[in-house]
């Protein structure tokens, strides 16, 4: 079985953002204050999800439908999280690494599912 990919721009930035991840999770497993197992699992389970999405979208299989949109409910959920519990000096930085990281990729994913399910055959009755 022969599968070509195309690797546009979004499954290389989903695919690439997903590998930037794995060093941050080794960065956080050392320094995270309370709940570290919390934060790392939270960062794994969307370093897999950029990952498998980018790849699902490369390959142009249809299994991206289920992947994007929890990977962005994933990344909008640790963008909300990382502002609420943000020291009062860190309150900027997690702000801007909502706005110009995560809520972005959240977006992005969003916007894979939708074309995505969009281009599914239409149900048989």
């Amino acid at each position: 079985m022969t599968t070509t990919t195309c690797w546009n721009w979004s499954a290389r930035v989903l695919t690439a953002a997903g590998v930037a991840l794995i060093p941050w999770i080794f960065v956080l497993a050392r320094v995270a204050g309370a709940c570290p197992v919390a934060w790392v699992g939270l960062d794994t389970m969307e370093a897999m999800g950029l990952v498998g999405t980018g790849l699902l979208l490369a390959r142009r299989d249809r299994r991206r439908v289920a992947v994007a949109p929890a990977t962005a409910v994933l990344l909008t959920v640790d963008a909300w999280f990382d502002v609420l519990t943000a020291g009062p000096g860190a309150v900027l930085a997690a702000l801007l690494m909502a706005v110009c990281l995560e809520l972005p990729l959240a977006a992005l994913c969003t916007a894979v599912a939708w074309h995505a399910l969009r281009a599914l055959p239409p149900r048989l009755p």
